[in-house]
């Protein structure tokens, strides 16, 4: 490994962003060994981890292409394993990761594209939002899973398609960002 790549993987940002990878799976585990409780107890440090890892990499000015690799892919891997990890128990539909995962794929190839001609297509805040619901749909169907309440299920279950959505509609419009730029 280089030194140069060592160096940025230690960096305190990027260890947050491998820890929020780590959380997320072993709440993801949780889950589905009917652990609600360990769920939220791995999944909320995983989810707010999103917020200190870019503040941290802003704050000590140590922002880095592999930092925003590895925010980008822990945001993913969150959403997956999470997504699958629900459908898995049966709380929701399998339409909800196929949802997710084609847009998710279909946004990677768009960046992709961008970064073969030099372009760069950035997160919107359409995304961040809509990763934010999404995140927080979660955190609310764990909840009703540790204390059932009729209506925190129909809240998440609202949050977590409307996240998804919202996402849709951030695609839509980095797809637009990049047909203007496109050479």
């Amino acid at each position: 490994m280089s030194s140069a790549l060592q160096r940025d993987l230690l960096r305190p940002a990027n260890l947050v962003s491998l820890a929020r990878i780590a959380l997320v799976c072993g709440a993801a585990g949780a889950l589905l060994a009917g652990r609600p409780l360990v769920t939220l107890a791995l999944g909320v440090p995983a989810g707010l981890s999103d917020y200190l890892d870019g503040w941290l990499a802003r704050r000590r000015g140590e922002a880095t292409q592999l930092g925003a690799l590895l925010d980008s892919f822990a945001d993913s891997v969150f959403m997956l394993v999470l997504l699958v990890a629900a459908q898995h128990i049966g709380v929701w539909p399998f339409y909800l990761l196929l949802g997710w995962g084609l847009r998710d794929l279909g946004v990677l190839a768009l960046r992709a594209s961008a970064a073969q001609q030099g372009l760069t297509v950035p997160s919107s805040l359409a995304g961040k939002v809509a990763f934010n619901v999404s995140g927080w749909s979660f955190f609310l169907m764990t909840l009703d899973l540790a204390w059932p309440l009729p209506w925190l299920r129909w809240v998440a279950w609202i949050a977590i398609h409307a996240g998804i959505a919202l996402s849709w509609l951030a695609a839509a419009g980095y797809l637009a960002e990049y047909a203007r730029r496109y050479r």
